[in-house]
C-alpha cells in the first residue's frame, strides 16, 4: 500500500466557538485512508496584546507551513479580525482557502470568503474531506 501524504491543515478555530472545530476533527481523524496533522492556532478575544501578538505570529507561521486553510462561514461574524488575518496570510504565502458553509445551509457565505476561497463546500463530512484531498499542497 502506498504511503499516505501527510496533510498540514490549519483550521479555523476559536476558544468560545469549538463545535465546528471539534467535529471536523473528529470527521477527519476517522477518515480511511487520510492522514493528517492539525496545525491550527486558537485565538481567544480576551487575550492581551503581547500574547495577542505572539498567537499572530503562531499564525503566520503555521500557514506559511501548511497545506491549506480551512474556514468557516458561521465564525466569520464573531471572529472577523482572526478570519481575516488567515485570509491574508493564505493569500500572503499562496496557501489553497477551503471554506465551510454555515450549518444551516441559509445564511449566506461572508463575501470576503467568497472572493478568496478556492472552493466553498456544504457542511458534510464527505465534502470537506474531498476539497482538502482536492486542493490541499
Amino acid at each position: 500500500m502506498p504511503v499516505l501524504k501527510n496533510r498540514h491543515i490549519v483550521i479555523s478555530r476559536s476558544r468560545n466557538c469549538r463545535e465546528c472545530y471539534d467535529t471536523v476533527c473528529e470527521w477527519l481523524n476517522t477518515t480511511n485512508y487520510f492522514k493528517w496533522t492539525d496545525d491550527s492556532v486558537s485565538y481567544n478575544n480576551e487575550l492581551e496584546d503581547p500574547e495577542r501578538k505572539q498567537r499572530r505570529l503562531l499564525l503566520r507561521h503555521r500557514i506559511s507551513e501548511c497545506g491549506c486553510v480551512v474556514l468557516f462561514a458561521e465564525m466569520y461574524d464573531a471572529y472577523r479580525e482572526w478570519i481575516d488575518l488567515a485570509i491574508d496570510l493564505a493569500n500572503e504565502y499562496h496557501k489553497p482557502l477551503i471554506g465551510v458553509r454555515p450549518r444551516d445551509e441559509q445564511s449566506p457565505v461572508p463575501k470576503r470568503m467568497q472572493i478568496n476561497c478556492r472552493v466553498t463546500v456544504k457542511w458534510q463530512r464527505s465534502a470537506i474531506v474531498a476539497a482538502i484531498q482536492e486542493y490541499s499542497l
